[in-house]
């Protein structure tokens, strides 16, 4: 009996997944653990800043200060979240496309990175869009709400690897 509990406590219970610990490396969005990996191969920090104005804003890389995003937790979980899980692919993707990247590409990469991780279906870009077409104010570049939410589904709708 003694060398059957050993055995589960070195390999763990069959069925039972070990629970991975929430990192500011390993953020939780939408009540899944994500992952953003810079273009420099580092991961990307996502910090919570109750104070910040805005879901989040990024920052890049510089000489000796690594990548990371600053987000606003109470203002994300507003979100929907299929909407949560867009805006961290949208902010993971100014980090991997790097020098600067448009709003759109962006968006595409957000799209395509999520539908590999099985994190987001067509039906929940649609709600994305749905929620996009609600928001008329352009910021940061990002181009009016409608405008945006009707290329999204083209996005997620093109073969990987595959570009405009």
């Amino acid at each position: 009996m003694r060398r059957v509990f050993l055995l589960c406590v070195l390999l763990g219970l069959p069925g039972l997944a070990r629970a991975q610990a929430e990192t500011p490396y390993n953020p939780r969005v939408a009540g899944v653990l994500v992952r953003c990996v810079s273009s420099s191969g580092l991961p990307v920090a996502f910090v919570p800043n109750t104070l910040l104005a805005d879901v989040g804003l990024g920052f890049p890389d510089w000489p000796d200060v690594p990548a990371h995003v600053e987000y606003n937790p109470g203002m994300l979980a507003r979100l929907p979240p299929p909407v949560q899980l867009f805006w961290f692919g949208h902010t993971c993707a100014h980090e991997v496309l790097k020098a600067p990247s448009r709003e759109q590409d962006a968006d595409c990469w957000a799209l395509e990175f999520l539908k590999r991780q099985g994190l987001v279906s067509r039906p929940q870009v649609i709600e994305i869009q749905a929620y996009l077409e609600g928001k008329p104010v352009v910021r940061w570049g990002h181009q009016p709400g409608p405008e945006r939410a009707r290329s999204l589904l083209g996005c997620y709708d093109r073969k990987p690897g595959a570009r405009k």
